[in-house]
C-alpha cells in the first residue's frame, strides 16, 4: 500500500525517521551557531524592512520546497532581526534568556504533542502538571490542599484567579454565575489593588463584567508598595457606601519597580474584610527558591491564589505560567459538563485538567520547567536570581556615579529606574539604541517623570556588561547645545 506522506510525519517503524527529525531540527536552528546580529542584541533594520522581508516569504506554494532552503529563508528573513533575549544588552522587559535544557524540551513537547484538556491526550503529562505544580505550591509555602493549572501567562492567571473569586462570591448569594450570569448585587462588588497593581487585573474586572470602574486602586509609597492604612480606608469606604469586596489583589513584584506589597497586612486585611486574597507573583514568585530571598515573600502563604510567571525569573521560554489555589477543590466551579471529556473516567483516577482551565487545548508546558529546574538545580536557580539582583543595585551604583543621570528609586528586585537630565530624551535615547540594535532598554514613567527602565533577566551577564550599558545610555544622550539634537 502506497503511503505518500510518511515523510512529513514520525513513523516509528521507519528506521529513518528520527535521523530525518534530527535534520529538520538541526537546519531549524542552525541560525543559533552564529550570532545573528554580530555584537548586538538585534540588527538594525528598520520595521520598514523586516516587513519587507517577511512579505517576500513564499507561504504555502503549490509544490514542496525542501526543509533546509525552508530553514534557511526563514533564519534569513526572520530570525536574523529576532531580538536576542540572551545578549547581556538586552534589558528592557521581564523576558530572560532560556535555560537550554528547557528550549531542548520544547522540540519533545511538541513532538509528543500531549493535550492537557483529559487523561486520555495526556496520561503522563497530567501527572508532571499536577506534581509540579503542588511542589510550587509547597515552595510558597501554600497548603497540601494547593493545587494549580499551567496557564499561557499572567494575564490568563490573573483572569482565572479572579473568575473563581467572583464564582465563589455569587455562590454565597446561592447564584450559578456561570449558569445564569451577574446577580444584581454583582453592581455593588469591587476588587481592590495597588495603583502599580498590573493592567490585567482591570482588564479582567471588564471580562468578568463587573467593569473597570469596579476596580478601586489604593495609593502606595515612594517605593511603591501598597499602603496599608491605605487599604483599610478603602476597604472601609467601600463598606460604608453599600459596597462589597470580594477581592484584594497583592502583587509581588510590580512590572516598573518590583515592588512587593506588604502581603502579611493585606492578607489579614482580606481576612477581617472576609474578601478573596489574590497575589500576583508573576515576578517575584521564583523568589520561594532563594533562603535570602524568599523572606521578602512573606504572608503570601496566606493567599487564597497566586499567580507565578516562569516565563520569567524561572528562565522558562515562553510560554509557562500557573495558577495555584489554596484550596484546589475551588477549581471545580468552573466546570462545564461535556460528553466527549466527562464520562466518568475521574473516578479511576483519570484527571480531565480542563475543568480548571479556561482553554480546551493546551500545550504540556510543565515539561519544560521540570526538565529545566532538574538540569539546573535549586542552589543555581537560587544564586541566578540573587545575582540578577545584585546587577540591578550595580546599575543603581553606575546611575549615581554618571553625571546627569538620576537614580528615581532603589531597586528592589531586578530592574533599576532613573531618570535622564532632560526627560525629552528618554524615549529618543531608548529610540536610537533600538533602531541601531546596540542595546535593547525600556522606558517608562515614574512619578510623572519619563525615566529609563532597565531589567535584568540573564544571568550571564557581568557587573561590567551593566556599567558599560549605562555609560553607553549616557553616551547616547543629545547633546544639549546641539540645535534640533532631540530627534531620534
Amino acid at each position: 500500500m502506497s503511503r505518500p506522506f510518511e515523510s512529513y510525519f514520525l513513523n516509528r517503524a521507519d528506521p529513518t525517521a528520527v535521523d530525518r527529525l534530527l535534520t529538520a531540527a538541526e537546519q531549524g536552528i542552525a541560525w543559533a551557531r552564529t550570532n545573528r546580529s554580530g555584537a548586538n542584541p538585534r540588527s538594525a533594520l528598520t520595521p520598514g524592512d523586516i516587513s519587507a522581508l517577511v512579505d517576500e516569504m513564499p507561504l504555502c506554494p503549490p509544490l514542496a520546497q525542501a526543509g533546509e532552503e525552508v530553514s534557511a529563508m526563514f533564519a534569513r528573513s526572520v530570525w536574523s532581526h529576532s531580538v536576542e533575549p540572551s545578549h547581556a544588552l538586552t534589558a528592557a522587559h521581564l523576558l530572560p534568556a532560556p535555560l537550554l535544557a528547557s528550549v531542548a524540551t520544547e522540540l519533545s513537547v511538541a513532538l509528543a504533542n500531549q493535550s492537557m484538556d483529559s487523561w486520555d491526550q495526556a496520561p503522563a503529562a497530567t501527572a508532571v502538571e499536577l506534581r509540579v505544580l503542588r511542589w510550587v505550591a509547597s515552595l510558597l509555602g501554600l497548603p497540601s490542599t494547593a493545587g494549580g493549572v499551567m496557564t499561557p501567562g499572567g494575564t490568563a492567571s490573573n483572569l482565572l484567579g479572579l473568575t473563581i473569586a467572583r464564582a465563589l462570591e455569587a455562590r454565597l448569594l446561592g447564584v450559578d454565575v456561570a449558569e445564569c450570569g451577574l446577580p444584581p448585587e454583582a453592581s455593588d462588588w469591587r476588587i481592590v489593588a495597588s495603583e502599580h497593581a498590573h493592567f490585567s487585573v482591570q482588564r479582567a474586572a471588564s471580562q468578568l463584567g463587573l467593569g473597570r470602574n469596579k476596580v478601586v486602586t489604593v495609593s502606595t509609597d515612594r517605593a511603591h508598595r501598597m499602603g496599608v492604612k491605605a487599604l483599610e480606608m478603602a476597604l472601609r469606604e467601600i463598606e460604608s457606601a453599600g459596597g462589597r469586596t470580594i477581592a484584594i489583589v497583592g502583587t509581588a513584584g510590580t512590572t516598573d519597580a518590583g515592588a512587593i506589597d506588604p502581603l502579611e497586612e493585606i492578607a489579614d486585611c482580606a481576612s477581617r474584610f472576609g474578601a478573596w486574597f489574590h497575589v500576583d507573583a508573576a515576578v517575584g514568585g521564583a523568589f520561594s527558591l532563594s533562603r535570602r530571598l524568599a523572606p521578602r515573600l512573606e504572608g503570601i502563604e496566606k493567599a487564597d491564589s497566586v499567580t507565578v510567571d516562569f516565563h520569567k525569573l524561572w528562565f522558562q521560554p515562553v510560554s509557562a505560567s500557573a495558577l495555584l489555589l489554596r484550596d484546589e477543590t475551588n477549581f471545580a466551579i468552573l466546570r462545564v459538563l461535556s460528553d466527549y471529556l466527562d464520562r466518568g473516567d475521574e473516578s479511576s483516577g483519570m484527571v480531565n485538567l480542563v475543568g480548571r482551565s479556561l482553554d480546551t487545548t493546551r500545550r504540556f508546558d510543565a515539561a519544560k520547567l521540570v526538565v529545566g529546574v532538574n538540569s539546573v538545580g535549586r542552589l543555581n536557580l537560587a544564586s541566578m536570581l540573587e545575582h540578577l539582583c545584585d546587577l540591578a543595585l550595580v546599575a543603581a551604583d553606575a546611575v549615581e556615579t554618571t553625571p546627569g543621570l538620576e537614580l528615581a528609586l532603589e531597586p528592589t528586585l531586578v530592574t533599576c529606574l532613573f531618570h535622564l537630565p532632560d526627560d525629552s530624551h528618554c524615549r529618543v535615547v531608548q529610540q536610537r539604541l533600538l533602531a541601531s540594535g546596540r542595546a535593547i532598554i525600556g522606558r517608562t514613567v515614574i512619578q510623572g517623570r519619563p525615566a529609563i527602565k532597565l531589567t535584568f533577566m540573564n544571568p550571564t551577564a557581568t557587573e561590567d556588561d551593566v556599567r558599560g550599558l549605562v555609560q553607553l545610555i549616557a553616551e547616547t544622550m543629545p547633546s544639549s547645545s546641539a540645535s534640533g539634537s532631540n530627534t531620534v
